[in-house]
């Protein structure tokens, strides 16, 4: 992914507070100085029994929430929170982490949508703390099914602004307890299904790494293999039942940052690579992945994102979405015992600003901005001169995919699902359709939520605004 402060520099009117900030590191001293600082803090003992709670079996019957100020005074943000609260069954209960300032609008949203009060636990933060509302991350929730005991389990380290604070805050008003794992992950790169769970493979990778550190939190036992090991320690202090499948690609994906690229006499600077992982077509697979359950078969059905199909109906061309490695990751699932669907997912460039290849010269001229200096040489021997005005486009996911599905036999199948065709995007009004009929023909009630495309170019939907807490039947 590009380098936060160039980024900045090119897409001045980018969406703050993006899902994939923290990410990466933007010089190699952080990176070192963040491992040494996680490697001071104790490790918290492991679990009995810990059971991740699932992404799509039972009721949604506890839900955690994070509402930041800008959120609650961006109109369009505020908007999409209040249509998920809106949509989801009342009785449901809430744990809703918010800045103090905001806790007046807040509250008026859920009873607003009939929301009884007592359903409702607050909890206030300073206005200082720097946390986002991407809810789904910082942690994983889970049961210690030996006792009943709810956890938020911590990875090793988590960088992005002040939301490594939240499960600690929740901890302090609800029974649920705050514990770190010596391993890397998020949640929004996990899914949970039946007798299963899904592991983006970059965090995976990135254990793995920590684990072979200079300051381990863990050591590897000797002649014991540290893919295994790895596999083990996930098993103690995340999920001790379920198979782990670990998703992704055998290499390194071969997607640029930045690409220089010619049309006509237009010349664009292609900000490609915002949002791909390493081994990940995107950086979390909510992203490009839904788990819906168990089918007639017994088996999984999980659907998979295809920006071809999104290409096919809308009758566009995507030339950095990555689609073969969707593909392999489909045929891979499907070679695991999961019953794979696809569905259409857009790859989605937005231009913004012009600036002269001069001009991008001089962004490209910090160390660390190599890639950058890559696509302005493109651009030069595509025939561009200093003078050249160079129209830069950002690239970001538009996914269905990242909804929430709900398998009750209390309350029936549900899926609440984000919708994208509105305003200026109101092509993807075709895709909002397709998707409410696929999800429809698996026997769900499919609740439209509100607009979503502010949240997609931040790299992040409704699965990521929300943290399962608890399930019922």
């Amino acid at each position: 992914m590009p380098r936060p402060r160039a980024f900045r520099l090119l897409v001045p009117d980018a969406p703050l507070h993006g899902r994939t900030d923290g990410d990466v590191y933007s010089t190699a001293a952080l990176e070192r100085r963040a491992r040494a600082a996680s490697a001071m803090r104790e490790v918290r003992p492991g679990l009995q029994l810990p059971s991740l709670i699932s992404s799509c079996d039972g009721s949604i019957d506890t839900v955690l929430f994070a509402f930041p100020k800008y959120g609650v005074e961006d109109r369009d943000l505020a908007a999409a929170y209040q249509s998920v609260i809106a949509a989801l069954r009342v009785g449901t209960r809430f744990l809703v982490v918010h800045h103090r300032g905001g806790y007046e609008s807040i509250a008026g949203w859920f009873t607003g949508a009939g929301h009884p009060a007592d359903n409702v636990t607050y909890v206030p933060m300073p206005d200082y703390v720097s946390f986002t509302d991407w809810a789904e991350d910082g942690y994983v929730a889970l049961t210690d099914t030996a006792d009943g005991s709810a956890y938020l389990m911590e990875p090793w380290e988590f960088l992005r602004a002040g939301d490594a604070l939240i499960a600690d805050a929740v901890a302090d008003y609800s029974a649920i307890e705050a514990a770190q794992a010596p391993l890397i992950f998020q949640g929004g790169n996990c899914l949970i299904g039946p007798g299963l769970w899904l592991l983006g493979k970059d965090y995976f990778a990135d254990s793995l790494e920590l684990l072979y550190g200079s300051r381990a939190p863990v050591d590897i036992p000797t002649g014991v293999d540290p893919d295994r090991f790895v596999r083990q320690v996930f098993a103690d202090y995340v999920d001790a039942q379920r198979e782990l499948i670990v998703v992704g690609t055998g290499k390194a994906i071969p997607v640029r940052d930045y690409y220089g690229t010619r049309e006509g006499e237009n010349y664009f600077l292609e900000i490609a690579g915002n949002g791909a992982g390493t081994f990940q077509p995107i950086f979390h697979i909510d992203m490009f992945l839904t788990v819906l359950g168990s089918n007639a078969d017994g088996q999984c059905d999980v659907l998979v994102g295809s920006p071809r199909l999104a290409d096919e109906r809308l009758g566009t061309s995507s030339p950095f979405a990555l689609d073969e490695v969707y593909d392999a990751i489909a045929r891979d699932l499907a070679g695991a015992g999961l019953t794979v669907h696809r569905n259409p997912l857009v790859h989605r460039a937005t231009p913004g600003r012009s600036l002269t290849v001069a001009e991008l010269k001089q962004i490209a001229s910090e160390p660390g901005d190599e890639p950058l200096q890559v696509a302005v040489e493109e651009l030069v021997s595509a025939g561009a001169s200093d003078a050249t005005a160079v129209t830069v486009c950002a690239w970001h996911h538009v996914t269905w995919n990242n909804c929430l599905v709900e398998n009750s036999e209390t309350h029936g199948k549900h899926v609440y699902l984000p919708t994208f065709g509105h305003g200026a995007n109101s092509d993807l009004k075709p895709l909002d359709d397709q998707m409410k009929g696929t999800l429809e023909s698996f026997g769900y009630t499919v609740h439209l939520l509100g607009d979503f495309n502010k949240f997609a170019r931040r790299q992040g939907v409704v699965h990521c605004i929300k943290k399962y807490l608890d399930r019922g039947n």
